[in-house]
């Protein structure tokens, strides 16, 4: 077991890490969850580095044979563990993607606050979901910007630092430095999709968004590949783009199909609870809605939300698309 690098994600990590930035276990675990025996095997693997660090909360993601059973969840609940959410895998098993955690008290959020995230939420779902061709014909009806690919060689010095800028506005309080993530990403194209916004008046980006790539080998040797949206982000106030809102569904639109080429079988985002915005994006591109992580990530930025018990981490709403959903997707001529 080793120590998680403070800068970067390891949502894809098959051995259990701890963040020391955000006080919280991660892991990914390789095996197979089919019953107690298990169950057991997973829980034992993850205490060693549970008791040793004392963490705020451990956030485990199983795959299973479909949704994990009454009995396995009590199971989970007498050793002080609860299922946050699911996302299911489009196959012929009915394989379940499924966050297991364990939640110290500095970690669970009171009723009334949660309740408060639930009521926001519910106040985005109550419409119906615009769909990928609303979001293209609002981009191309508002004209002047372009969706570009980012990768080696297409930044300017002064594009990385609107980039900085735009980030350290969107995200007072983030886990890493997003120059040094930047460059990172910039050098492994294969690990990291980037795609931004940029005027076609003036030069200036708008707009930024990436999805983390990690092929997960399970321990029967089959392979999972997962996709990550991170940084998704635009200019707060902004003359510039006028009524057009569109900019952050356009880009995960973009990464949503690239993702789809590239053969992911699961793309998801971990968004803000607090926030409407980044909320109704994911809910209006089709995403799924899996579940909320309690206080999940040192996280800050506006909010729609006044928290009666403020924390210095916020609840994640889980959101995905399957390989099913993925191929369902409209595909924008624009692209």
């Amino acid at each position: 077991m080793t120590s998680f690098p403070a800068n970067y994600s390891a949502f894809g990590s098959t051995h259990p890490v701890y963040d020391r930035a955000g006080d919280r276990v991660r892991w990914f675990c390789p095996w197979h969850i089919s019953d107690q025996a298990s169950l057991v095997r997973l829980l034992d693997a993850v205490a060693v580095l549970e008791q040793r660090e004392r963490p705020g909360r451990v956030t485990i993601r199983v795959v299973s044979s479909g949704d994990l059973s009454p009995q396995a969840r009590q199971f989970l609940g007498a050793r002080g563990f609860q299922v946050e959410a699911r996302m299911p895998l489009d196959d012929a098993s009915g394989r379940v993607v499924t966050y297991i955690a364990l939640l110290r008290d500095s970690r669970r959020s009171s009723s009334a606050d949660s309740g408060s995230e639930r009521a926001l939420l519910a106040d985005i779902t109550a419409a119906s979901p615009k769909g990928a061709a609303a979001i293209r014909e609002e981009f191309c009806r508002a004209g002047g910007f372009r969706v570009e690919r980012v990768g080696p060689g297409t930044l300017s010095a002064a594009d990385v630092d609107r980039l900085v800028g735009m980030h350290r506005e969107t995200f007072p309080t983030f886990p890493y430095a997003f120059e040094h993530k930047l460059a990172l990403m910039l050098g492994a194209p294969d690990a990291y999709l980037m795609s931004q916004v940029r005027s076609v008046r003036n030069g200036l980006i708008y707009a930024f968004s990436n999805l983390e790539i990690n092929t997960v080998t399970l321990e029967d040797g089959s392979h999972l590949c997962l996709a990550e949206y991170d940084n998704t982000m635009r200019l707060a106030t902004c003359p510039e783009l006028g009524e057009l809102k569109s900019l952050g569904a356009m880009l995960r639109l973009e990464l949503a199909l690239r993702a789809r080429d590239r053969g992911v079988d699961l793309c998801h985002a971990e968004s803000r609870a607090s926030l409407g915005a980044i909320n109704r994006i994911s809910y209006d591109l089709g995403m799924k809605f899996g579940g909320t992580l309690e206080k999940h990530v040192l996280i800050s930025g506006p909010s729609d939300i006044s928290y009666q018990h403020p924390s210095r981490c916020e609840s994640m709403n889980v959101w995905y698309l399957n390989r099913a959903q993925l191929a369902d997707l409209e595909t924008p001529s624009t692209l």
